[in-house]
């Protein structure tokens, strides 16, 4: 079956139209002020106006309220929303449509299941560092991952220090339904570098 890739962090018109003509399953944008990633909905519904149906636009949101993600996701025409604070299993209910969990795989006990069995599409596996949910460059412990992976009857997306160099060694071992890379295809925090962008995404399709 072939890996979902989801490209996130883009944060201006000209990279965002230059990852589209690469064409990731998925484009990320993040709707958290204090990130350097921030964007408003509104460039965004005007960044992806032309978009092909085929690339999802995915909303990266940090402890927001309900009503300001509804809001968001008519704006920017989103179609998942993925959630990266303490949102609880009936917050995600709640919301409705297609929602990614974010969990933090460093912050939870060897063993230890996130309990979210029907509220979401999917759970994004990351590394929390500090308080930056995301976005931190550092890499997961991969055969917690695979074990997850095992267990939990969501799909599973890994993200976490994925680079070009990596992914293929990550998609092996942990044998995530998707990826997720933002700062291992950045020149700096929210400019992508799309030599990397591309690689990556050559990398994740290879004999896949």
């Amino acid at each position: 079956m072939p890996i979902h890739v989801k490209i996130c962090g883009c944060a201006n018109g000209h990279d965002v139209q230059a990852v589209a003509a690469l064409q990731p399953d998925a484009i990320g944008f993040i709707f958290c002020a204090r990130s350097p990633r921030h964007v408003a909905a509104e460039a965004v519904r005007e960044w992806t106006a032309d978009w092909p149906v085929a690339i999802a636009k995915v909303g990266v949101f940090v402890d927001s309220p309900l009503a300001t993600i509804r809001a968001i996701v008519a704006t920017a025409r989103l179609d998942v929303v993925q959630l990266h604070g303490t949102e609880s299993t009936a917050f995600c209910t709640a919301l409705g449509g297609r929602v990614w969990k974010a969990i933090a795989l460093n912050r939870l006990a060897p063993g230890a299941l996130p309990d979210y069995p029907e509220a979401v599409e999917a759970l994004l596996l990351d590394y929390q560092r500090g308080t930056q949910r995301g976005g931190t460059g550092c890499t997961l412990d991969w055969g917690q991952a695979a074990a997850m992976v095992r267990q939990v009857p969501q799909r599973v997306v890994l993200a976490g220090g994925l680079t070009p160099d990596n992914v293929q060694e990550a998609i092996t071992t942990v044998r995530p339904w998707g990826v997720d890379v933002s700062s291992g295809v950045e020149q700096v925090p929210g400019r992508k570098d799309m030599g990397k962008v591309k690689e990556f995404i050559d990398r994740c399709r290879a004999n896949h």
